[in-house]
């Protein structure tokens, strides 16, 4: 069994109380919550585009990273390595990639973006909304040094911003973890970390 299975059990649990309320007790639409599939064909185009350009930002700065450490620090390659080993998926079974790659990208952008950032931008503004909310949201995460998972909001909410919809966050999301959970693999399999 995964060991996020219980994290996302209870995601999906709270989301599926989430949806009920927003839908049968509130009577909102589900689309005041981001979920809105009207303009797919923009979200998707917007999202490659991103993705390509999110994909070279993270080799910028996994880049400069490097140069860093070898500046800073006297083994460099074991710094690197224990943070990759860090920044990578672990376990590769097929319910752990499905909630990775999936679920947890679904329900984080529905709780993230979708519920916590519009009443945040609407009493703290636009940035200080940004920059708290990605900071939250890198601190969910169990990493010991969640820098990627705070440009990754960062990143999410710019998607947000840009079309108004959870559907760009959400695949952008999904892409993310995906190649993380492939690098994961890649980096094992060949015994870089």
């Amino acid at each position: 069994m995964p060991t996020d299975a219980p994290r996302l059990s209870l995601m999906l649990l709270l989301t599926l109380v989430l949806v009920i309320y927003w839908k049968f007790l509130r009577k909102a639409e589900l689309r005041s919550l981001g979920l809105n599939l009207g303009r797919l064909g923009g979200d998707l185009k917007f999202t490659l585009l991103a993705a390509v350009g999110m994909g070279a930002f993270y080799l910028l700065a996994g880049f400069l990273y490097w140069a860093a450490l070898h500046l800073f620090t006297e083994d460099a390659t074991l710094a690197f390595q224990d943070h990759l080993r860090g920044a990578i998926f672990k376990d590769n079974s097929w319910p752990a990639l499905v909630g990775v790659v999936v679920f947890f990208p679904v329900l984080e952008e529905i709780w993230y973006r979708g519920l916590m950032y519009p009443p945040m931008r609407r009493e703290l503004g636009r940035w200080p909304a940004i920059v708290i909310l990605s900071l939250l949201f890198a601190f969910a995460h169990s990493n010991k040094f969640p820098i990627n998972q705070f440009f990754g909001g960062l990143i999410f909410v710019w998607a947000y911003e840009k079309r108004r919809t959870l559907v760009a966050p959400i695949l952008l999301h999904m892409l993310g973890n995906g190649a993380l959970a492939l690098l994961g693999w890649a980096l094992v399999k060949w015994q870089l970390v």
